[in-house]
Order: C-alpha cells, then sequence, then structure tokens
C-alpha cells in the first residue's frame, strides 16, 4: 500500500534543509530536492520516499522550477537566504506552482538591512536602536561616526546586503576603536559600490531569536532559541554562521519574561501586517533578532527564513507535521491551535573543521556511527560533506560539516547529551563547542541578566 499523500521539493542542501527532509519523510510525504552537493541526509530521505533529486545551484530561479515541474511537485519549500533574494518564490508562484517562502520583495527585510531599520523605525519606533546610514566615505561617513562618539555609543557596523552572517562587526570586539569603525565602512563602501552603510548603537542586553511562522496573516510563535555565534568556548574567536543552539524547555527562555515574548510578537505582527497592506507575498518565516535592554525589547534584525541552527532546535519540538505546517502556510490557514511545540529543551552542536570559518586546505575524511546515534536519542543533520561509504564521510571545503541535536526535559541534559554523542560516535579531525548550553554556559547566561539588572 501506497502511504505517500503529497511531494514536496527542499530547496538548498545545509543542515537546516536536512531537518526539513528528515521531518517530511518522518510523514511519509515524498521529498524531492535541489541542492548545490550530495547532502547524506536528505538523499536517504529522497531515496526513502521514491522522489528525486538534482544537483544544482537552489538560487537559479529557472532551475528549480523546471525541476518542481518536471517531478510533478505538490509544494516548494524555498527557506535559504538566496534562493529567497533570487526570486525563487516569485518564479515558481509565476510559474503557477505552490511554494512556500517570501517572494523577492518581501523578503527584502533580510537582504536589506537599510530597508528593514528604516521599516521598524516606521511601524516600530519604541523597539528601534539609533542608527545612522552612510552611502559614502569622507565627511558623511565622519559626522555619522561623531554622533555615535557624542552620544558615548559603540558601534555595530553592517553592510547592507547579505553576507552569509559573517560581515557585521561589533566594538570593541571586532573593532576597539571609532577610527577602526571608520576604516571597516569605509572598506565596505569601496567593496560594494552602489550599497550603503549600517551603523547601529551596540545594544546592552541579552541577545535572542524567535521565529514566527505565518501564512502572510497570521502569526504562531516558535520557542525563543539562543545562538553561539562564536567559534571557540566561552564565546572567543572569530564570528560564523553559528555554532550551536539551544531552545527551553517552553516558549521561552530563562532571562524572558511574558512581557518580552509579547512584544516580540507584537513588533512580528505589526512587520506582517505592513507588508500585507503593500501586497507583499510573505509566506514562510519571519525570523527576528532581538535584544532584552534595560530599557526593554530591541530589534536587532530580520530574517525572512528558518534560522540555521536555530531550525534545528525548533524542528526537533515541533509536534505538529511539517507537511501540514507548509499547507497551512500555503492555504492562509495558520493559527496558534494548529501548530504546536514539545514543552521540551532541545541543543544542537556542528561539528566544524579545525579552520572554520576559514576554507579548509584540505577535505577531512571521518566517521559516524549512525546506528549508535539513534539508540542514544541523537539526531545526525549532515550539512557541507559528502558520504564516501558506510559511515563513513568528507568534509567539503567551507561550511558546518554536521549538527548533532537531542532534546530532553532541560537544557543541560539535552547538551551532555550530544556531548556524549560525539564522543562515542564521531571519529575524525573536527570540533565543536563542548560549552553549548551546558551548566557552566547557562550560569554565565543568568550573571550577566543579573549584571545587566535583567532579572
Amino acid at each position: 500500500m501506497n502511504l505517500i499523500t503529497r511531494s514536496f521539493l527542499v530547496v538548498g542542501g545545509g543542515g537546516r534543509e536536512a531537518s526539513f527532509a528528515m521531518n517530511l519523510a518522518a510523514d511519509l510525504q515524498r521529498v524531492h530536492a535541489v541542492m548545490p552537493h550530495e547532502n547524506p541526509s536528505i538523499i536517504d530521505c529522497v531515496r526513502k520516499t521514491g522522489g528525486s533529486y538534482a544537483i544544482g545551484d537552489p538560487g537559479d530561479p529557472g532551475a528549480v522550477l523546471e525541476f518542481a515541474r518536471a517531478h510533478s511537485v505538490d509544494y516548494s519549500f524555498v527557506n535559504a537566504d538566496e534562493p529567497l533574494a533570487n526570486g525563487v518564490v516569485d518564479s515558481l508562484v509565476g510559474g503557477g506552482l505552490r511554494a512556500v517562502g517570501g517572494t523577492r520583495a518581501a523578503t527584502r527585510v533580510e537582504w536589506d538591512k537599510v530597508y528593514a531599520m528604516k521599516m521598524m523605525d516606521a511601524i516600530c519606533p519604541e523597539h528601534t536602536p539609533f542608527y545612522r546610514i552612510v552611502s559614502g566615505a569622507g565627511r558623511q561617513l565622519d559626522g555619522a561616526m561623531s554622533e555615535f562618539k557624542s552620544r558615548g555609543m559603540q558601534v555595530v557596523v553592517k553592510p547592507q546586503g547579505l553576507t552569509g552572517g559573517k560581515g557585521v562587526k561589533v566594538m570593541p570586539e571586532h573593532l576597539p576603536t571609532y577610527d577602526d569603525c571608520l576604516a571597516y565602512a569605509s572598506e565596505l563602501l569601496d567593496a560594494r559600490p552602489g550599497e550603503s552603510v549600517l551603523l547601529v548603537e551596540r545594544l546592552e542586553g541579552m541577545e535572542f531569536t524567535i521565529m514566527g511562522i505565518t501564512d502572510g496573516e497570521h502569526l504562531v510563535m516558535a520557542p525563543a532559541t539562543y545562538d553561539y555565534p562564536f567559534r571557540l568556548d566561552g564565546d572567543r574567536g572569530p564570528g560564523t554562521g553559528g555554532m550551536g543552539c539551544f531552545s527551553g524547555p517552553g516558549m521561552r527562555l530563562p532571562f524572558m519574561s511574558r512581557a518580552d515574548e509579547a512584544a516580540c510578537r507584537s513588533i512580528m505582527q505589526r512587520v506582517i501586517d505592513h507588508m500585507r497592506s503593500r501586497s507583499l507575498g510573505f509566506t514562510g518565516v519571519l525570523n527576528g533578532g532581538f535584544f532584552k535592554t534595560r530599557n526593554g525589547i530591541r530589534f536587532m534584525e530580520f530574517n525572512s527564513r528558518f534560522g540555521d541552527p536555530e531550525c534545528l532546535n525548533v524542528i526537533s519540538v515541533l509536534r505538529t507535521p511539517l507537511s501540514e505546517v507548509l499547507v497551512r502556510m500555503w492555504g492562509g490557514d495558520v493559527s496558534d491551535g494548529s501548530i504546536s511545540f514539545a514543552r521540551m529543551a532541545s541543543v544542537n552542536k556542528y561539528l566544524v573543521a579545525g579552520e572554520y570559518p576559514s576554507a579548509s586546505p584540505d577535505a577531512i575524511d571521518f566517521e559516524v556511527d549512525d546506528d549508535s546515534l539513534k539508540r542514544l536519542g541523537v539526531k545526525a543533520y549532515y550539512a557541507s560533506c559528502v558520504r564516501t561509504g558506510a559511515n563513513r564521510y568528507r568534509t567539503l571545503k567551507k561550511s558546518r560539516v554536521v549538527a548533532l541535536s537531542a532534546v530532553s526535559d532541560t537544557v543541560q541534559r539535552a547538551s551532555d547529551a550530544v556531548n556524549r554523542a560525539i564522543e562515542s560516535c564521531v571519529r575524525g579531525d573536527l570540533d565543536y563547542r563542548r560549552d553549548i548550553g551546558s551548566t557552566e554556559s547557562l550560569g554565565a547566561l543568568e550573571r550577566r541578566a543579573g549584571a545587566l539588572g535583567l532579572d
């Protein structure tokens, strides 16, 4: 008996897309994929469900449309930044197909930081930090920087467009002085002609992310997540795309109140309403980056998609099948009662090559005992690697290799479970952050919140 009910196209080949494919396959949906390399997790799901895949550019609108048509895909899920910014959703919908994800115009809230900040200032000024937009070096840049100096504010320098999470630099960690900020802003302006640079007040507070699932009108909030963007334990080293993340148990993080959660929901609903009033087609995920400060919730940035690694936490505790969520997003049928999450904690940690976030000079061969991982209740989401044999894999040049994820009743227990799984089931010259979600890390977060007066 064939239990497959629908077919879904996953666009992209990272650990995040692996989590989508695995959830869809577990729900007995046929999985198709367009991905840049042979992601082991996604290929397993495609083969298990009788789907197909193509190795190519997920950001090529014409190629994705051609594949979706050729395989009579029921729904396409476009969630990565470049395909969204390139208009893959526009191409699919324009071709008469169902596609969940924002149009290029709607996802401008991510790929144009200047646009997003201006929009926030217009509709949520009470949650918007001090900022200045600079379109040219010289007198304009000097004048903007002088305003920060006169206010005694440290600066965050942000390029206007997409940088894969690695272009933003913060004073004083990356830019010790105002002169360093000037130099970096000038460098960005020279390197990206036609774009502006955003100078933003550095916020003192607790940074976190909440992702909202939306059909373009209604909103369901996913559990809040705390990301570890720095490369080394203790939040040392360069910034990365995210070394790991934790959530729960429940919807809020330890330092958040109900009022904080309500403020974030209000901001995100206002953004969705604003886009809807301008006929911007947005279905999918509005990903809000926020700070809790002494003066309340402040906006940091929007992504127009599930984040990675934050998505792995949300998918791990999502009780409603992803296939149903996608159908509801497309059909305008999202509601709090229709999408639910387990009240459990989740932790994920990415394994990476030692050189990450720089490119590795050579590929690394490694082994993962996948059967033992399953017995331990830990999931592996393969990302920037390919399979070379049974339980054998090889890294690609530059990105995160594989994420291991666990769910438990506390964050610390989930963190310990992932560490034990890595130590007992993974062999090879890969690195990771042991401290993600650890007792020591959570204690440090609690002390920091106390020191900032955020208890």
